[in-house]
């Protein structure tokens, strides 16, 4: 995510320590010239497009839902909640650190989104209230940097009513849970981009290699053509509406890749791909031979047989490329 993107609006800082009686909390007043500011801004544009990251959705009838500020004004009662969730919490969850809390109304990409992370005293500033305000300070227990693993997040976009967050785990009682989504949002958790993105492709490539033989390798430039290009138009991937007209050709591959679906509780319904993910669609494909021959084609050229011409017929595969302005390198 690009820093140009974000524009923070509001921010609280908290204390966040199980030893304390309740949770003490202020607001940051924004300086854009400050250490603190830019500590922000690295948190939220490198967290913010990880897709590693869980996701979820909610419904007007959530819990979420219920408490989300409806605007920067609104941010008090957010943190108000949220906060003493998180108090609770460390007082039941034996392995789950004190540290400090950050709360962020943020526009992203002109989106409206609210961010939280719990961070870890580590190496940068530590929590202290001094005259009756919650600060940060430098000193001996400091926080991890934005590169750093030692802390936890979530970001919810407010009016797509999705939430992503690390895949952050404490013991409470005799279970191991999401204390992000479990305790704190009341989400259930489905999985990351990353991997939703790779069982789809999974699915669909697997399909192919075993309906079509010696024309796989032109159906599969055909699918990952066809998912980039909807991936950069309309910013998510539509696993039924691919494969519907991947395998109009194919009623047996049609539904082979609807009983792979099913087992693997693939939805029907299309799956939002962030701006990272739909260029690394658009990237290149790559292309290995038998005898360990390996090459990256740029996805725009897999079709474009007066530069990149590939079948394979009898277990032979034939590759011709025609660059003149090309080079080796």
């Amino acid at each position: 995510m690009n820093r140009s993107q974000i524009q923070p609006e509001r921010c609280f800082i908290s204390s966040i320590d199980a030893a304390r009686e309740y949770v003490e909390y202020n607001e940051y007043k924004m300086d854009p010239d400050g250490e603190i500011y830019d500590y922000i801004m690295h948190l939220m544009a490198y967290n913010y497009d990880n897709v590693s990251a869980r996701r979820a959705s909610f419904s007007d009838d959530s819990f979420i839902a219920g408490i989300l500020p409806g605007s920067p004004e609104e941010l008090d009662a957010f943190v108000d909640v949220i906060a003493d969730e998180m108090h609770e919490l460390l007082k039941e969850a034996y392995d789950l650190s004190p540290g400090s809390g950050l709360f962020i109304y943020a526009t992203v990409d002109e989106q409206p989104v609210v961010a939280f992370f719990k961070l870890d005293y580590q190496t940068r500033f530590a929590c202290e209230k001094k005259d009756g305000q919650i600060t940060w300070t430098k000193d001996g227990r400091l926080l991890p940097s934005h590169t750093q693993k030692d802390y936890d997040y979530f970001f919810i976009n407010i009016f797509e009513q999705r939430a992503w967050m690390s895949d952050a785990a404490c013991m409470v009682g005799d279970e191991r849970i999401n204390y992000m989504a479990d305790r704190i949002l009341k989400l259930g958790l489905g999985k990351s981009e990353k991997e939703t993105v790779k069982i789809i492709q999974d699915v669909m490539t697997d399909t192919i290699k075993e309906c079509y033989e010696d024309k796989a390798p032109e159906k599969i430039f055909e699918y990952r053509r066809a998912v980039a290009d909807t991936a950069r138009e309309e910013g998510e991937i539509n696993p039924k509406r691919i494969r519907e007209s991947l395998f109009a050709d194919n009623e047996t591959a049609m539904e082979s890749c609807i009983r792979r679906s099913e087992d693997l509780e693939i939805e029907e319904k299309p799956v939002y791909v962030s701006p990272k993910t739909r260029r690394s669609l658009q990237k290149k494909q790559k292309i290995v031979t038998g005898s360990g021959i390996e090459l990256l084609v740029p996805i725009d050229l897999l079709e474009d047989k007066n530069t990149f011409d590939f079948h394979q017929e009898n277990g032979m595969v034939n590759i011709t490329i025609s660059d003149v302005s090309g080079e080796v390198k």
